[in-house]
């Protein structure tokens, strides 16, 4: 990973630390009678827009911990002290696998921008190859009929040169069962 990349995760892990001490702070100075349980998303979804899997993951247990804090500081409270461990296990739940979607749909829009310029790039190609072969059978084509050359703007070119170069024709030589005949009746 170069400096850039580096200096640019750290300022990343820095906005979402800092947007989570920006919201535990006024989910505190307000109260348990005010539910701000979604805006602790915030910072798990700037980990996992931007950032790997284990920042999601630690992001949201981050979280998970600090919404216990600050729920357990405002004195909210509840009939059973499991009470509040079940709704911080629930959270960090919450966090991870919200996290962990938006990081797969990050990942999905990525491989599909990536397979429409892959497709761009052959549309291209076939677009080209399209136009040469509506442009070759628009022209008469002169083969020469003692060596067998095709005549291509102005130039007498082998014919497997012409289907490779021009049609991408690939082309392999054989013998066929007349000439071997031919070759055989010379030899004898």
């Amino acid at each position: 990973m170069d400096h850039a990349s580096l200096n640019l995760r750290i300022r990343i892990a820095l906005i979402s630390l800092t947007s989570l001490a920006a919201v535990s702070y006024i989910d505190w100075v307000t109260g348990y009678e005010f539910l701000l349980f979604v805006f602790y998303f915030i910072p798990v979804c700037i980990c996992a827009w931007y950032l790997g899997r284990v920042s999601v993951l630690a992001m949201a247990l981050l979280s998970g911990v600090v919404w216990f804090a600050v729920d357990y500081l405002s004195r909210h409270f509840y009939s059973s002290e499991i009470v509040r461990y079940w709704n911080s296990l629930t959270c960090f739940l919450a966090f991870a696998i919200i996290g962990l979607v938006l990081r797969r749909l990050r990942q999905s829009l990525r491989e599909q921008l990536k397979a429409r310029q892959e497709l761009t790039g052959a549309l291209e190609e076939i677009s080209q190859a399209n136009q040469e072969m509506r442009k070759l059978q628009g022209q008469l084509q002169v083969v020469c009929a003692w060596t067998k050359r095709i005549r291509v703007e102005g130039k007498w070119v082998p014919l497997d040169e012409f289907l490779g170069t021009h049609l991408h024709i690939p082309v392999s030589h054989g013998i066929s069962p007349e000439a071997l005949e031919e070759i055989a009746k010379s030899l004898k």
